[in-house]
């Protein structure tokens, strides 16, 4: 069996009905189906799917596999304790904000697979004006911003968001926006605070993304989000088929946006996946969809895998015309902390050596 059946049943573990024949995760090759299921944030749903037979595996690739479980376990304690921290910050700021993605989906979303939904960090969607607050609070406190703002401003008028490192290494991930590029700037962020859910942690209450949000953002993950993740597939499965969350809601707010077909997309991209053969109207909805040849281009971009560069240029064709040269000399000529040094001249004739080499046609 490929690696692909393997974290394709584990992922759909306790999601689906595995009756038939186990997938055989073999002995010889096991510790590096191991390490992709931990990098994938899975190693729970492997565990769970060798017990419950879906996946057969021998005595000791189990203890192994049950072991990496554990320790992200571990981590996950850890997380959450460094979530409370800085909910206790950013409250005492005035900084409006919300739990999103992992700790929020595991406590509301995976009521019998609480613990095999593990996550490394801490994920906040911070209302659009306390943005700059939410920054200068959490650099207040010893955080560190490993990556500078691209240039003063880009954040908060085309932005994705910002990483925060506290000085054990821990990760905050702030989302001024759910994706860079052509859908991020069309988004209304503030919309998503007109609504709520919570988890209470160390006896805290923590305020989430609601239902229909947390579809939403797990959609651009999935569509828009890099490499995309066994689990995060799942997730979207999951909202939809376990929390039952009010998909048209989602929809609503994703046409007011007009990123329809992020969520068209991410709807289908769950179901290929994981090779869902499940009726659902969300999934009857998806397939329906016309997504625009702009929009099908860009979401191209993103699931290739490109440069930070050829995904934020996805944006031109859905800003003003008059934001456009504003976009592009920020994009194309960082500010001095994000050149690192580097003079603008050695920054631009850098980015045309890149471009070049790019488009070079192969001998």
């Amino acid at each position: 069996m490929s690696e692909a059946d393997v974290l394709r049943a584990a992922a759909s573990t306790g999601l689906v009905d595995h009756s038939g024949p186990p997938v055989e995760l073999p002995a010889d090759d096991a510790a590096n189906f191991i390490a992709r299921a931990k990098f994938d944030r899975i190693p729970g749903f492997l565990v769970a799917a060798i017990e419950a037979g879906a996946v057969e595996a021998n005595a000791e690739t189990f203890e192994t596999a049950r072991d990496t479980w554990h320790r992200a376990l571990l981590g996950v304690t850890f997380v959450e304790a460094f979530a409370v921290r800085t909910a206790t910050q950013l409250d005492a700021a005035g900084v409006r904000w919300r739990l999103t993605k992992g700790a929020a989906l595991a406590h509301l979303d995976y009521p019998d697979q609480l613990a095999c939904r593990t996550f490394g960090d801490v994920d906040l969607v911070i209302h659009p004006d306390d943005w700059d607050g939410a920054i200068d609070t959490l650099l207040s406190v010893g955080h560190t911003r490993p990556a500078p703002e691209l240039r003063p401003g880009w954040d908060s008028r085309f932005g994705k968001g910002a990483t925060i490192v506290d000085e054990n290494n821990f990760e905050i991930d702030l989302h001024r926006r759910f994706a860079i590029g052509r859908f991020g700037v069309r988004s209304h962020m503030e919309d998503v605070f007109d609504r709520q859910d919570s988890i209470e942690l160390a006896g805290r209450s923590i305020p989430t993304l609601a239902a229909s949000d947390r579809l939403l953002h797990a959609c651009h993950h999935l569509v828009l989000g890099g490499f995309s993740e066994w689990r995060v597939a799942r997730d979207v499965a999951q909202l939809v088929l376990v929390s039952r969350v009010d998909w048209e809601e989602t929809v609503a707010t994703a046409e007011r946006w007009n990123v329809g077909a992020v969520v068209a997309s991410g709807i289908i991209q769950a179901w290929e996946r994981l090779e869902l053969d499940i009726d659902h109207a969300a999934h009857d909805w998806a397939t329906r969809q016309s997504i625009s040849r702009g929009d099908a281009k860009a979401i191209e971009v993103f699931s290739s895998n490109r440069p930070f560069r050829d995904e934020a240029l996805t944006a031109v064709g859905a800003l003003r015309p008059t934001a456009v040269p504003g976009y592009l000399w920020m994009l194309t000529v960082p500010g001095s902390d994000a050149r690192r040094g580097r003079s603008i001249v050695d920054h631009v004739r850098s980015r045309i050596r890149a471009m070049t080499r790019r488009r070079r046609p192969r001998a």
